[in-house]
């Protein structure tokens, strides 16, 4: 490490040369840049790279480090956080550190919540003081997000925000957590319809806590002009019917079933969505609301026509295929298939079906229940170690999840020389790839 300072000290060195050679041979005035400063932190034994411009510098001659710390807290409990405060200024520097909201926060951060030791410090010039923040998060405090900056100086300009952590100011964000009681293995409803049909979905939930727990289930229309993009219509109440349990007991599971009756002038993307209203305070807002996205199946009415040429009369093989993706949990079991047509000018010519195939994509153990992934993420981002919400009781996912299906149909045809014409009519499915083969068959 001490050799990269080296390098790094005489690169500058090697850069100061060269700009003043160059200022002496044309005479023009060279900009001034921001100074690298290689700051030794003796107390944390390691050597950190600090980009500060002097003026920054000038203006808050403070830097905290770490500069932000993000935390997670189950309601009742508390968390510390050690920050060293280092002085490079020219002056002794009297700090007393406090909270300060940030604008773009959702929730603030309670300043009742925090402590800080000590409460008033004096830094002579290049000493170094270390702070411990605690948040204790009362008992029934609301599950979310909360942040707040600590300011060590007493600025809050904008040059707060362009350098963290250099200008004397902590960013602080607390995570409210608890792990989550139900289980939710579907977080959406996405399918393939037709107008005029019904469909039947199913959302699977499961009591992994250790009290009864009330659910409501309930369709939303979605108004939200951002989240359908403008370009979308949502189902009516009347078009979605949910039956459901009211309850479900510890260790219990439940189906939500849902049953959507898509208009009969219905056209290209509809929407809407299921509001679990789950009463639990482990499960938050968003989590529980199941989002249903349906793309409008229209048949096409001519089919797909395309041409070829034919030099010789070997037979004519076509091969026709399509691939669709897993959409959800739809009743519906019909599978893609092909009318084929092909002629030329002697009339149509009769197709021998030679075979078919069906083929997939299969994922293992990669979807998780919702709450549970979302626990999991907001554990690991904390940099701190939290027991894991799994257990014994809790159901685990299927090992193999399907993504894709592929469907394929092989024709064959006594060839001849010419133009040919072939006709394409596709049902149920929303893409194929066709290929056209002449000569011997393989």
């Amino acid at each position: 490490m001490k050799k990269y300072f080296a390098f790094v000290t005489l690169g500058l060195l090697l850069l100061s040369m060269t700009a003043t050679g160059v200022a002496v041979t044309t005479s023009e005035p060279v900009a001034k840049e921001p100074v690298l400063i290689a700051e030794k932190i003796v107390g944390d034994g390691y050597y950190q790279d600090m980009m500060y411009p002097e003026a920054a510098r000038e203006i808050v001659p403070l830097f905290v480090d770490p500069g932000y710390s993000y935390l997670t807290i189950k309601p009742g409990d508390s968390e510390e956080v050690s920050v060293v405060l280092y002085n490079h200024g020219e002056e002794t520097i009297t700090v007393e550190p406090y909270l300060v909201p940030q604008f773009y926060s959702e929730n603030e951060l309670d300043e009742d919540w925090v402590t800080i030791s000590p409460a008033k410090a004096e830094l002579e010039m290049g000493e170094k003081q270390e702070f411990t923040i605690k948040v204790s998060v009362p008992e029934d405090a609301e599950l979310g997000y909360y942040s707040a900056n600590v300011f060590f100086s007493g600025l809050e300009g904008d040059i707060a925000s362009l350098y963290p952590g250099y200008n004397g100011v902590l960013e602080l964000s607390v995570n409210v957590w608890l792990p989550p009681n139900v289980e939710i293995f579907n977080s959406y409803i996405s399918d393939r319809v037709e107008a005029g049909a019904e469909y039947e979905y199913s959302i699977k939930l499961k009591n992994v806590g250790d009290r009864a727990i009330s659910i409501g289930p309930e369709f939303e229309e979605i108004d939200d002009e951002w989240y359908r993009y403008g370009s979308q219509v949502s189902l009516d109440e009347k078009d979605v019917t949910i039956t459901a349990p009211s309850v479900i007991n510890p260790g219990e599971k439940a189906v939500v079933k849902v049953k959507v009756s898509i208009p009969a002038d219905a056209e290209g993307s509809i929407n809407g969505r299921i509001n679990l209203n789950i009463a639990d305070r482990t499960i938050n807002e968003w989590s529980q609301k199941v989002s249903m996205n349906f793309d409008v199946w229209q048949q096409p009415e001519e089919p797909f026509t395309t041409t070829f040429t034919s030099r010789t009369d070997d037979p004519i093989t076509i091969r026709i295929s399509s691939m669709d993706y897993n959409y959800g949990s739809s009743t519906s079991s019909k599978k893609p298939s092909f009318d084929i047509v092909l002629k030329n000018e002697n009339g149509e010519v009769r197709s021998v079906l030679v075979n078919t195939g069906y083929s997939g994509s299969v994922s293992l153990g990669q979807q998780y229940p919702v709450p549970y992934m979302m626990a999991m993420g907001e554990a690991a981002s904390s940099y701190m170690e939290v027991e894991s919400v799994m257990s014994e009781d809790m159901e685990q996912p299927d090992v193999y999840q399907q993504g894709s299906t592929g469907y394929t149909e092989t024709y064959r045809f006594n060839g001849a020389v010419g133009e040919w014409t072939l006709e394409i009519m596709p049902h149920n499915t929303e893409n194929f790839e066709y290929s056209i083969n002449i000569g011997p068959a393989k």
